[in-house]
């Protein structure tokens, strides 16, 4: 079972870019002015694409495409040929988040660079969610919180018998509760506190 949460509405961030694929080309629009393309190969197909806010994120067969308002390039990570089918995808107005088997790898608007984290082999993928600010990734065995501006993914190990109950996402904060506490992650911390139910 994986989670899906909704993120409050605050305050809402325009979106500042617009993306597409033309001819075998990656086509990011930023702020209505600026034209920023990319030359795929004939054999790159994209899989998935989304924009939002500060950042638009295309995943094909080879890489992970990312451009945000302030970076002014498309930037890239390659993949192993067995993790595009399996992505499983997040986007917020400031971080992309997309995991694979064994890894999560996440991208900052501030920082714009791509944080990557490793995931226990054999776990059950929970939740995969971004808020405006913060990410989350839950398996069976731990959640992995990811902040703005923050250069690694804080983990935190879930007890053999603790059963996640609830995911709430919102734009600077995580809450999971379990059978036996009650976990939150913020933007001003960029840590897990515990709160034993």
């Amino acid at each position: 079972m994986v989670f899906t949460t909704l993120s409050n509405a605050e305050e809402e961030i325009e979106d500042l870019i617009d993306i597409f694929e033309s001819n075998s080309k990656l086509v990011a629009i930023i702020e209505g002015k600026k034209t920023i393309s990319f030359d795929l190969p004939a054999n790159e197909k994209v899989l998935w694409s989304d924009s939002k806010g500060n950042l638009g994120a295309f995943l094909t067969n080879n890489r992970v495409f990312v451009i945000s308002t302030s970076s002014g390039i498309w930037k890239y990570l390659h993949l192993r040929s067995d993790e595009p089918e399996e992505a499983k995808t997040s986007l917020s107005p400031n971080i992309v988040l997309l995991v694979f088997g064994d890894r999560a790898i996440g991208y900052d608007a501030s920082l714009n660079q791509f944080i990557e984290t490793q995931l226990p082999l054999h776990d059950e993928l929970l939740a995969v969610e971004t808020g405006k600010y913060v990410a989350v990734v839950i398996t069976s065995s731990r959640a992995f919180g990811l902040a703005e501006k923050s250069s690694s993914f804080t983990e935190v190990r879930l007890g053999i018998r603790e059963a996640l109950e609830d995911v709430k996402v919102t734009s600077n904060k995580v809450t999971l509760r379990s059978s036996d506490r009650l976990l939150s992650f913020t933007t001003i911390s960029s840590a897990w506190n515990e709160h034993r139910l």
